[in-house]
């Protein structure tokens, strides 16, 4: 991925999210995508949790969801639902956590 603009917030974990839930709108299904150690990039989050309602949810939030990834803002869309996942620091880096569920 390279990077472009002035960039936003959030982490990988909430990038690879949010083109998900753009890939996947409509789908039923649910995800989680975490950094074991509590930090996804520079913020307090680890990660967050989409479904695929995210991109409805943001738009009825004002937030277009295709602007916020071409400008790496992904945490604010997932901050602006309450959809972070905030474990706090774990101590333990092992790797990136991905799950989803299809329904």
């Amino acid at each position: 991925m390279t990077l472009t603009g002035k960039g936003g917030r959030g982490g990988r974990n909430c990038e690879f999210l949010l083109s998900l839930a753009l890939a996947s709108e409509g789908m039923r299904f649910d995800a989680l995508a975490a950094d074991t150690d509590g930090i996804d990039g520079t913020e307090a989050n680890a990660g967050a949790f989409a479904d695929g309602t995210t991109c409805a949810r943001l738009r009825q939030a004002g937030l277009d969801p295709r602007a916020m990834l071409r400008g790496h803002d992904s945490w604010t869309g997932f901050d602006a639902l309450g959809d972070l996942f905030s474990p706090g620091p774990t101590g333990t880096n092992v790797n990136d956590f991905r799950a989803i569920l299809l329904r």
